[in-house]
């Protein structure tokens, strides 16, 4: 065989690298001279046609360790559990509408959730201005709309004000603009946005969601808080082996400080602390007597209690956090190398009372198998219009961002190199998709 040329053989080496991860899987039964086998025959792929297509096998362990390598995630200890819904032949709307249906379903178990990711065609290596054919405009499958008003203030989600606005101005017009309005679909097709889908509108029982109430401050029920039940992430990249697929919607279930510490709390989202205080009938006249840290506690409290109540799975950081250590501790008695980002895996609050805080991670992002973040469907459209004369966006310095790891519209001559890091040490103080059981 002719030598590769550069691309195509870094591409070969990070099939490599993902394949021999894959190895140390006893599931899959694979010895060194099947990864040398199998590596020919990808060399000989990607020589005719600059990419090369994953086994069944190699779909299912990638989707499972990208998240294993997922630095930000405390829910990893479960990665061998993640369900796959094979959609790599979809490339037309109402086939990703039922894909999503279809995964929603999945997930949901009666609240009993199950982790499931839906993957949809890849994008072709090398070819940067090739359209994606699949992409999906929402940085979640269920998220509530913002309506920002003629004052400046919101109805709603603060974070979702943009893709608010774009999707009304792509002629979605709900029924009601409320606090809770679920958002339409975003469905792009070969770079090209499709109608907003409002499919909850048509499907509410698949947008579940929890009352928040509190078992002894019934001022925080009279606050009239929810939340939906299902995080699905649909806005990040899935890479496997060197190859990018765009479109690959996936999701676990809450840890109670997600909704109750980030989302209702946080001065950019909800910004509720002051509003819970009052209910509870706290002086929030002075910082000093500690009024916010009780309030926190209050609607974390609020938040395990209802999902609870209501039967939806849900995970408190305190449980979470004896997990992924004892997830560590096996990852390290194995020699397997984990990766970790203190500042996602330490819980915004009673932080130093979980194993986390006590622990120092190496950073360093896995790249030939992970999770990215990327630049929204309407900007990789847009940048694939540019040639390389006219190529003057900036990338994103964010070292999980896609654009640091693999060839991007947005950055299709090379790859920053990531900043060293600590190494990771002991505790300091202590068709029809077709289905693959994880």
């Amino acid at each position: 065989m002719t030598s590769l040329p550069p691309a195509h053989s870094a591409l070969l080496s990070q099939a490599g690298s993902f394949l021999s991860d894959m190895v140390t899987d006893s599931r899959f039964k694979m010895k060194g001279s099947d990864v040398s086998t199998r590596l020919d025959h990808i060399a000989k792929e990607i020589e005719e046609t600059g990419t090369y297509t994953h086994t069944d096998e190699e779909l299912r362990f990638g989707v499972q360790w990208a998240w294993r390598s997922s630095n930000r995630c405390i829910g990893r200890h479960m990665w061998r559990t993640l369900k796959i819904q094979d959609c790599r032949d979809i490339r037309t709307r109402d086939g990703v509408a039922d894909a999503l249906q279809n995964h929603l379903n999945t997930a949901w178990k009666g609240g009993d959730l199950e982790s499931v990711i839906t993957v949809f065609p890849p994008r072709i290596p090398g070819e940067p201005h090739r359209p994606d054919p699949v992409r999906i405009g929402n940085h979640q499958l269920l998220r509530y709309a913002g309506f920002k008003k003629d004052d400046g203030t919101v109805t709603g989600d603060p974070h979702s004000t943009e893709f608010t606005e774009r999707m009304l101005s792509q002629g979605w017009n709900p029924a009601q603009r409320g606090a809770h309005t679920p958002l339409p679909w975003s469905i792009w097709i070969d770079d090209q946005e499709t109608a907003p889908l409002d499919h909850f509108a048509a499907h509410p029982e698949q947008f579940p969601e929890v009352d928040i109430t509190h078992p002894e401050h019934t001022g925080i029920d009279a606050l009239g808080l929810r939340w939906y039940a299902i995080p699905v992430i649909s806005e990040m990249a899935l890479v496997i082996g060197g190859i990018t697929y765009p479109c690959a919607p996936f999701n676990g279930w809450y840890m109670g400080t997600e909704i109750a510490a980030r989302n209702f709390c946080d001065p950019q989202r909800y910004n509720l602390i002051e509003r819970i205080g009052q209910a509870m009938g706290l002086d929030t006249s002075s910082n000093r007597n500690l009024w916010k840290d009780q309030a926190l506690i209050a609607i974390n409290q609020a938040v395990l209690h209802s999902f609870d109540l209501a039967r939806i799975r849900i995970g408190d950081h305190h449980e979470l956090g004896a997990q992924f250590e004892r997830f560590c501790e096996v990852e390290e008695k194995a020699g397997r190398p984990l990766a970790g980002d203190w500042s996602w895996l330490t819980s915004p609050i009673s932080g130093s009372i979980t194993p986390q805080f006590h622990r120092e991670f190496s950073n360093k992002v896995e790249s030939h198998t992970n999770f990215f973040y990327q630049a929204q469907p309407a900007e990789d459209a847009a940048a694939r219009g540019l040639t390389a004369g006219t190529e003057d966006q900036q990338r994103p310095k964010d070292p999980f961002h896609l654009a640091h790891q693999h060839e991007t519209p947005r950055c299709p001559f090379g790859f920053d190199k990531l900043s060293k890091v600590l190494a990771f040490k002991r505790p300091s103080a202590l068709k029809k998709p077709k289905f693959h059981k994880g």
